[in-house]
């Protein structure tokens, strides 16, 4: 009697089910979604009324409106890069849980890619803030060091928790690693690309202003760590 249940492919113990296509278009998703929030939503954190001075009040005053400042664009980009590491880790890992019928992958990689853009979010505001106060205008390299800040994590976050959906830890580690090197690439590329693309754009605070390199800048960090994973995933197949 022939067994007519399905089974699952011979190649994803060693490869990823997730195809390259696949995870580049969950990641602009889960990007279209963060950036419909942020528009939506920005600014969720104000400066307090009791530190909004005018001119002529003593510098101690401004100084902690900037700090409070400060402190504000941490949060938004903890937050909305936060939301940016869940959506796209539970997106991709999804898809790769559908085909390994295992539901407990996406529970674990949901915290690990929120974990991963919200350190990102608060390392990259960090950097942008140190080249501020000691070079006054952030420059090209500093841009680089603050997107890579915010992008190692990220595609750590993202890579290790698509990974732990391929239940075994060469998967975990190649999918950790790949991700890390996606997000650099994509720290690189939008740095490189925004200088060219909005040579005029303020680049005084991590979250960008416009909402052109807003939509930019998220589609870059998920994209090339949505599709750089499955890539390496169907190479490390063909060599096994």
């Amino acid at each position: 009697m022939n067994d007519s249940s399905p089974t699952l492919p011979s190649s994803l113990p060693s490869g990823f089910a997730l195809r390259p296509w696949e995870g580049l278009l969950l990641a602009l998703l889960a990007s279209a979604i963060v950036f419909a929030i942020v528009q939506a939503t920005h600014p969720i954190f104000r400066v307090s009324g009791d530190v909004n001075v005018a001119m002529g009040r003593p510098t101690a005053e401004f100084l902690a409106v900037i700090q409070q400042n400060d402190r504000n664009d941490q949060k938004h980009a903890a937050l909305y890069l936060g939301c940016l590491g869940l959506l796209t880790a539970g997106a991709l890992s999804l898809r790769e849980s559908i085909a390994r019928r295992t539901w407990l992958a996406p529970i674990v990689a949901l915290p690990l890619g929120a974990a991963g853009g919200a350190i990102g979010g608060w390392l990259g505001c960090l950097v942008m803030q140190i080249a501020r106060d000691n070079f006054g205008q952030a420059e090209l390299k500093h841009l680089i060091e603050a997107q890579l800040a915010v992008a190692l994590p990220l595609g750590f976050g993202i890579g290790l928790g698509y990974g732990i959906a391929t239940r075994s830890l060469a998967g975990a580690i190649m999918s950790a690693g790949t991700g890390l090197a996606g997000g650099a690439v994509a720290a690189a590329i939008y740095a490189v690309g925004i200088s060219i693309l909005f040579p005029t754009a303020s680049t005084e605070a991590l979250l960008p202003g416009e909402a052109a390199m807003r939509l930019l800048w998220l589609c870059c960090l998920a994209g090339f760590v949505g599709i750089s994973i499955p890539i390496a995933g169907r190479q490390s197949t063909q060599l096994a």
